[in-house]
């Protein structure tokens, strides 16, 4: 047969009325929020939905996990609606747990204690009703009773004025207390399970012997202020009073035994077994009528409580009394040590093992929120909570201009170091006299090629050459000027014979004087001489800026392949290397070559000098691809910080703080401390790139500095002077040709107008 289980006590529910949050919250949206009520007919109706399953919330995990999502909500919606009897008027009407009487309110901490009231309820029940013979069993009853223990302090830490007897101050300890007394009992009854020392044991017993005997006391106390506490809890405390007592007193008398004090052990027996009787005999009795006649407590306690209670104790003092009879006889016959009265014995010391769970950890972090969703209102940002919220975009922007600023200054002296150096540009010298001949070195540029290539196209689309167009226009200029010619020819005879005429005939001679009638003809065609020499000088400066270009103009026009563009640059370089006359064999040799021929130092020619120049290039080139690294690294960092700001949304944060006075700027701080991350790392980068800039400024000054180095510089300048005066030969030919092109097309037209 199965050992029956010591009862436990659960507390009762607190019954209530149906509530309808729906018309209040609407009105108090539109004239608050001022926002259309409609639009939160859901979230309403969600929150009607959650009050409504409390109701039928059952006593197991899910009527423990649906009575707390309530009851976040209701927190959540404490932040954006004052309910009260002035705001969000809505009425509660809860009736008491232990007499039943209704008591109702407008006060939302009414409400969520009434809620809470109820949670602890439930745990209490889920932790009386496990089946405490196996390991599992118990460790539940441990935890949900010192959960139900935390929920109820809570209640009475943070609910005063309470409006029923079952929220007052006086109640809610002591179902606290009567909550940690039975976990403590869970634990006591492990301990002796798991065969723990008799000493140990004897303790914890006498823990729970004297936090019953309080209960007693505060039980007592609230019956007589008229909570309706069933007088069969009082009685059951009083049996537990007794029972553990004895059990306390048996683990003593083992303990003593251990320790070869054998008169005590007799007497503590003696003890264990008369307190097991008064718990089994008159005590326990009692308390199976009252729990046969009490409905209420039935729902507490299990109906098969009292008789179970009283078993184990028959038990117990059966246990005490065979032990007494045989420790009595050992001592009379062996020990012969004295035993003391029961009115002397040491008390037996008290060991706590039990404490509260605090209601922050009846769930883990990732499981609360699952268990009370989102928040159902969270489209409703309070304008406090708006305003706030701008205060933080400002804080955000204060951080941004700052590490904006940083950023910008590194980069500016990071460019400006550069510069100072001509760097990475000046490094094409040294990386090309090593590996990279005249011939390839002194080839026509891609500009080059590509001018060139623009004008041979430009020669093949047109029919017309520039010197057919020149010649045209001079022809246009031989006309033009002829035709000018006959016609003051022609305003000459015609005058001459006028005057004949008017000497012949005299007075019958009637027409007009030629030079009147002719005056505007004659000054139209000095206007037009006058023009055609402007144009004629005009012409002529074209013609000679064309001339001094012609000959380079000649070479772009065979295109970008042609033999005399090649040749241009490779003069170039004979001339810039000493060969006037152009017969060093330039094709072949290197920059590098050139210099260790004229060279007359042995050292020269051992090799060291050009390897050590290779290493310092690498050093160079290896401090700018870290440069480039560091500075990428900065302006990513940079990105994600402005990235993350934009995102960064503290709303929430600032609903949940807003009944908090003066919590902002702690707010902002903590919220800003994300971002130390990014700004720590953006001072790296600066460190590392001034840190990196000064190996690099080292570096380059040992490469420039090299002998060798030097030497390859001087010569790699002279012809890169020379190359670069042969483009910018090659570019003001190429600009000369397309604008005196353009130039010759409006003369042509200009004559050819006028000729019409």
């Amino acid at each position: 047969m199965a050992q029956s289980q010591i009862p436990f006590l659960s507390v009762p529910f607190k019954r209530t009325t149906d509530v309808d949050w729906t018309f209040p919250l609407k009105s108090y949206i539109a004239h608050v929020y001022q926002e259309d009520p409609e639009k939160y007919s859901e979230e309403a109706y969600t929150l009607n939905r959650l009050r409504q399953d409390t109701r039928g919330a059952g006593k197991d995990l899910t009527g423990r996990d649906l009575l707390y999502r309530y009851f976040g909500q209701l927190e959540l919606l404490d932040l954006r609606f004052p309910v009260d009897e002035r705001n969000v008027k809505v009425l509660f009407n809860w009736y008491d747990a232990f007499d039943g009487r209704a008591i109702a309110q407008y006060s939302l901490a009414y409400e969520k204690a009434s809620v809470l009231f109820n949670i602890g309820a439930t745990l209490s029940s889920i932790a009386a009703s496990q089946n405490r013979a196996e390991a599992e069993g118990r460790k539940k009853t441990f935890n949900f009773f010192q959960a139900a223990a935390g929920i109820f302090q809570y209640i009475n830490d943070n609910f005063l004025h309470a409006p029923s007897q079952d929220l007052s101050r006086e109640t809610v300890k002591m179902l606290t207390e009567l909550m940690l007394a039975q976990a403590h009992e869970c634990f006591l009854e492990s301990s002796i399970r798991e065969k723990k020392r008799d000493g140990l044991v004897a303790k914890l017993a006498s823990h729970t012997v004297w936090v019953y005997g309080n209960l007693v006391d505060a039980m007592q106390d609230a019956v007589s202020r008229g909570v309706g506490i069933d007088k069969a809890w009082v009685t059951l405390c009083q049996v537990k009073h007794k029972y553990y007592q004895a059990l306390a007193q048996q683990h003593r008398a083992a303990f003593c035994e251990s320790e070869k004090q054998f008169g005590e052990q007799v007497a503590r027996l003696q003890t264990a077994e008369s307190a097991a009787k008064e718990a089994s005999g008159k005590l326990a009795t009692q308390l199976i009528n009252q729990i046969q006649s009490s409905d209420h407590a039935n729902g507490t306690i299990p109906a098969d409580g009292g008789s179970a209670l009283q078993e184990i104790s028959k038990s117990l003092a059966a246990t005490a009394k065979e032990k007494g009879t045989a420790a009595t006889r050992d001592n009379d016959m062996i020990y012969h040590d004295n035993v003391p009265q029961e009115s002397i014995l040491t008390p037996i010391d008290r060991l706590k093992a039990v404490k509260p769970i605090p209601m922050s950890e009846l769930y883990g972090q990732t499981d609360i929120g699952k268990v009370i969703g989102p928040d159902i209102f969270a489209r409703l940002v309070p304008l406090s909570v708006h305003e706030s919220a701008s205060m933080y975009s400002e804080e955000k922007a204060k951080l941004l201009r700052t590490e904006s600023e940083r950023c910008e200054l590194a980069e500016a002296e990071l460019k400006t170091s550069l510069e100072y150096m001509n760097l990475p540009a000046s490094l094409d010298k040294f990386r090309k006299q090593e590996d990279q001949s005249i011939d390839e070195l002194m080839t026509p540029s891609k500009e080059v090629r590509q001018w060139a290539e623009e004008i041979a196209i430009e020669e093949s689309a047109n029919r017309t050459s520039m010197r057919e167009i020149i010649e045209t226009l001079e022809g246009f200029k031989r006309h033009a000027t002829q035709k000018l010619d006959e016609a003051t020819l022609s305003l000459d005879q015609e005058m001459h014979e006028c005057e004949k005429m008017r000497v012949k005939f005299g007075d019958l001679w009637t027409q007009q004087p030629s030079s009147q009638i002719a005056g505007d003809f004659r000054r139209d065609i000095k206007n037009h001489r006058q023009t055609l020499e402007q144009a004629g000088k005009s012409d002529n400066e074209i013609i000679q800026r064309l001339d001094r270009v012609s000959g380079d103009i000649d070479i772009l026009k065979k295109g970008s392949k042609s033999v005399l563009l090649e040749k241009a640059f490779t003069e170039c370089a004979s001339a810039a290397l000493g060969g006037a006359d152009g017969s060093q064999n330039t094709t072949t040799q290197s920059l590098l070559d050139l210099d260790l021929s004229t060279s007359s130092s042995p050292s020269d020619n051992d090799g060291k000098s050009g390897g050590n120049m290779k290493t310092k290039l690498k050093s160079v080139e290896s401090a700018l691809e870290k440069l480039r690294t560091i500075e990428s690294e900065r302006k990513e960092t940079f990105q994600d910080l402005r990235q993350r700001t934009l995102d960064d949304d503290i709303s929430n944060v600032l609903i949940l703080n807003k009944k908090t006075s003066n919590v902002e700027q702690q707010i902002f701080t903590a919220e800003l401390e994300k971002y130390k991350a990014h700004k720590q790392r953006i001072s790296a980068t600066i460190q590392q790139q001034q840190q990196t800039i000064r190996e690099l400024t080292d570096a380059f000054k040992a490469l420039v500095e090299d002998k060798e180095a030097e030497k390859l510089q001087k010569r790699y300048s002279q012809v890169d002077q020379r190359r670069q005066a042969v483009i910018t030969r090659f570019n003001n030919a190429q600009k000369q040709y397309f604008e005196t092109r353009e130039d010759l097309k409006r003369p042509v037209l200009f004559q050819c107008h006028r000729c019409h």
